[in-house]
């Protein structure tokens, strides 16, 4: 009988050792039964490492886009091949001289224990990344071209699919792909065509039937190359002043403070809002509102108090290049002569356009205005002319010069950007 306790108590020892022993013991001593909890907190930031060197590449797109530094953009870009997707990509924000608020988030969309890399802005996607071998390997991106009407999307689903879609503006036939993702490998599993518009979307056409993924549950951070979230505003001196906001649109997020950088705090629900004070920080004007939830950008509202026009929007330039103004028909802000690196010059007055390589033109029409990146994009259509071309206004940023971008063409090496010369 007392070798049977001296038995009970050892074993009872070692169990408390064992309970008591840090993680790293655990790991070790754990056998392949594991607990699904135990796994799970393992799997969180598995195969995150071998992704540095993408955010670390970001980073330093970000930075020479935002000095409009093109020799340190071109080195950069020298490091990955000139025919790829990201390429493209970067080259293209390069002539809208934003990066899209970038930001980034890692999750394991088909559960197989490796995370992958999502690039976007907290909303929409901008590029995935999956591992190949350990290896970080671009499956596509998504965006709106500068000029030539090329469009993409990226649409994750919650149950890891991915939707890839290309189209032209002027086409309303959208070019559809369905990925998975399997271990080290992108799998094409459908492809379709739908119209835009028509009664077909594309999870009927592709046969999806889960649900988009939350992109506002996802640990969205900033491109500092560390992995950590932090807020990058540069707040100039706050301005008080209370005042009401309409907010028609569902999906305008709330931020914790003054900066596209800082926390989501949520969406903000349509309807009336009060505003307390206001900031100019990273290219917007921010409200700070009344009910304590946070900041929201107000060129996407409408001011109601005393004055129903919308909200101006957000311009650090000397030249006041209000993009407000001109969404709405008034081109004063840019009235006078601009011209590109071709020496093309076109000349605005208040109502839009009026001359081209000083010939008189009368009637151009502008249409289709909307807010993107803190720049105003829209079309113009050319007296007796068929097609439409891009237009682009584009506020100066970090000291630099503001700009309109006018072409047709998809080039990007900024000769049909125009600057003001009077």
């Amino acid at each position: 009988m007392k070798n049977v306790m001296i038995s009970l108590l050892t074993g009872a020892s070692v169990l408390s050792l064992v309970a008591c022993a840090p993680k790293r013991y655990e790991r070790q001593s754990k056998p392949k039964t594991a607990t699904s909890s135990a796994v799970k907190k393992e799997k969180k930031n598995t195969g995150q490492k071998y992704y540095q060197e993408v955010l670390e590449r970001y980073k330093a797109y970000e930075s020479a886009i935002t000095a409009k530094d093109q020799t340190d953009l071109q080195n950069e870009l020298k490091k990955i091949d000139a025919t790829s997707e990201e390429y493209a990509y970067v080259f293209n924000l390069q002539t809208l001289g934003s990066t899209n608020e970038w930001e980034y988030a890692f999750d394991d969309l088909n559960q197989d224990g490796n995370d992958e890399l999502l690039i976007g802005d907290g909303k929409t996607i901008a590029a995935v990344y999956y591992l190949k071998d350990n290896q970080p390997t671009l499956l596509h991106v998504a965006y709106v071209a500068s000029a030539g009407g090329y469009r993409a999307s990226l649409d994750i689903f919650d149950n890891g699919q991915i939707v890839y879609a290309t189209w032209q503006s002027v086409n309303p036939d959208q070019e559809l792909t369905l990925y998975s993702l399997e271990k080290g490998k992108a799998k094409e599993e459908k492809k379709a065509t739908i119209q835009i518009g028509g009664n077909q979307t594309a999870e009927k056409a592709l046969g999806i039937s889960a649900k988009k993924l939350d992109l506002s549950k996802l640990d969205w951070k900033t491109f500092d190359g560390t992995g950590d979230s932090k807020s990058t505003a540069k707040a100039e001196e706050k301005k008080s002043g209370i005042f009401q906001v309409q907010v028609s649109v569902a999906d305008l997020r709330i931020r914790k403070e003054p900066s596209t950088s800082a926390p989501s705090a949520g969406m903000i629900a349509k309807g009336t809002h009060t505003i307390t004070e206001t900031v100019e920080a990273d290219g917007h004007t921010w409200g700070k509102l009344e009910s304590g939830q946070g900041w929201i950008a107000l060129e996407f509202t409408t001011r109601v108090s005393g004055n129903t026009e919308s909200a101006p929007a957000p311009t650090n330039t000397k030249t006041g290049m209000n993009l407000q103004e001109i969404k709405t028909g008034n081109f004063s802000s840019v009235a006078g002569v601009w011209k590109n690196k071709h020496g093309t010059s076109i000349e605005f007055d208040a109502q839009g356009i009026v001359k081209v390589n000083g010939s008189a033109v009368n009637g151009v029409q502008f249409s289709g205005f909307y807010f993107k990146e803190g720049n105003l994009h829209g079309v113009s259509r050319m007296p007796g002319a068929t097609n439409e071309t891009p237009i682009l206004f584009i506020p100066s940023r970090e000291g630099g010069s503001e700009s309109i971008y006018w072409s047709k063409s998809d080039a990007t090496n900024g000769n049909d950007l125009y600057y003001r010369v009077d």
